[in-house]
């Protein structure tokens, strides 16, 4: 019985609920406009050659490489993340995985379903995991998000992607004392505790730890 009143709120929900193509694309630009400014930041350190560049290039620093690396992977997780929440402002897209266990299910049923993608290679595991994540998207579809609450984190942000070009372009001119590694390595943290504390931020980090990132064609044998 359980399994039958899943299969038909999955059908009702691909059926009844609108699609995200009704979200206010203008407003989702605007979002985006505001972090255009952190953007050009980022960019300039990676004209630089990153902060791990910079440390290679440096001998004193060459010893520190793996913090560096660290830092600019945080610093790209920032954007990536900001980005995010404005890209879902009006709920998270159901991506091609969502899609193809939704239109499964539709076909064959659960257990059917469930029963074909084993034939195909894929193991009880990871077929709760895109099952769970079927759920997690029919449920996440037209959530919504405050815009004005998107702009705070992107003010939160701006103040530690000034820091990263501040020190990219110190070592960049030479300005290199025994203070660099710590100051990279603070920031590194001060990050991390930007998304522990950011609710918006902390939210986009995690809805994306929810998206099982595979392709289905190979996965499932397709072409």
């Amino acid at each position: 019985m359980k399994k039958e009143f899943l299969v038909s709120t999955i059908v009702f929900l691909w059926v009844a609920l609108p699609g995200w193509v009704h979200a206010d694309k203008k407003e989702i630009s605007k979002c985006h406009d505001h972090i255009n400014p952190l953007h050009l930041k980022r960019e300039r350190v990676a004209e630089l050659d990153g902060i791990w560049g910079l440390f290679e290039k440096n001998r004193e620093l060459q010893d520190h490489s793996v913090n560096a690396i660290l830092l600019d992977r945080k610093v790209n997780s920032i954007i990536f993340h900001l980005e995010y929440l404005c890209d879902t402002l009006y709920g998270i897209p159901m991506n091609e995985v969502a899609r193809y266990v939704r239109d499964g299910i539709k076909k064959r049923g659960e257990e059917g379903f469930r029963k074909h993608l084993i034939i195909l290679g894929k193991s009880e595991a990871e077929i709760d995991i895109w099952y769970e994540f079927l759920k997690f998207s029919l449920a996440n579809k037209e959530r919504t998000l405050e815009i004005s609450s998107i702009k705070e984190s992107i003010k939160k942000s701006a103040s530690h992607i000034e820091t990263y070009k501040s020190l990219a372009e110190q070592i960049n001119n030479q300005k290199i004392d025994d203070s660099i590694p710590n100051k990279v390595k603070a920031l590194a943290g001060e990050i991390d505790g930007l998304f522990k504390n950011d609710k918006y931020l902390s939210q986009a980090l995690a809805e994306n730890a929810n998206i099982p990132y595979v392709d289905i064609n190979e996965s499932t044998g397709g072409s």
